[in-house]
Order: C-alpha cells, then structure tokens, then sequence
C-alpha cells in the first residue's frame, strides 16, 4: 500500500461512512479501528440505526478518511476515498474488537454496552487518493 495512505489511514480514527438503500444515501462520522493489514476497517454501531438496515439492504459502501484533524497551517488536506464491502463479523471475532474499542476509545463505551450494539468490517477495495485539490493516486487493494 502507498506509504500516504498507510500514513492517512493510520494517524486517523474517524471516518465518514456513506450507505444507501432505495436510492438514498446517508452519511455517518465514525470511529473506526484499522485492521494489521490495512485492509479492513471496524466500525460499531446498533442493530437499529439507519446506517446499519442500510449495510444490511446494500453492503456497497464509501468512506472518506482525511487528515483535517492533524493538519498544519497552509498544508494540503490528504483525503482518500475508498469503494467498500460490509462484512458481518463471526461471533468468535466481536469481543476482541470490542476490547481494542474499548482500550482506544473509551468514549464509545457507551454504545460498546449496549445490547443491541454490533461491530461489523468494512473491507476495503479500491481508492481514490488526493493530495491538495488536483494531484490524484488511485488502485485497487
């Protein structure tokens, strides 16, 4: 993966989750956790938000991660822009991911313990990279 977007992905937690369902779409600010190969994202939620009835109907997603949170002064903003597939989680992966959630982000603790609340993966597939307003990478993953 480009030494950029391994930076982008790693220096950041939150992203921006688009889904749809019915030609509809709808973005969510999330938390996410990278997976060791960089591939995979994990994101939490509850079984009832819009976000997830709409994983459920159609797993094609988008996520934008950027680096406005750490960015200097006249610096260009580095976002990237990736096509993705939801992935349920096996009962046996949820409660490590939980317990990294837990450790890292302490404020979702309150949605971790919910009884509805579910952890699930966005594997990513492609992306669109961009440093500044026109200087553009793009692949696949």
């Amino acid at each position: 993966m480009l030494a950029k977007l391994e930076s982008l992905l790693g220096d950041n937690s939150l992203c921006v989750l688009c889904t749809e369902t019915d030609g509809n779409p709808h973005c969510s600010l999330m938390t996410y956790l990278l997976s060791d190969d960089q591939t995979t994202l994990y994101q939490v939620s509850t079984r009832e938000s819009r976000k997830f009835k709409n994983l459920l109907a159609n797993p094609r997603v988008s996520v934008l991660v950027d680096s406005r949170q750490h960015q200097s002064q006249g610096a260009n903003i580095v976002s990237v822009t990736f096509s993705g597939l939801f992935k349920p989680l096996a009962e046996s992966e949820v409660q490590p991911v939980k317990t990294t959630f837990a450790g890292k982000h302490p404020e979702l603790m309150e949605i971790l313990n919910r009884p509805d609340s579910v952890v699930f993966a966005i594997q990513l597939q492609s992306y669109l990279l961009l440093d500044g307003p026109v200087a553009a990478e793009q692949g696949e993953l």
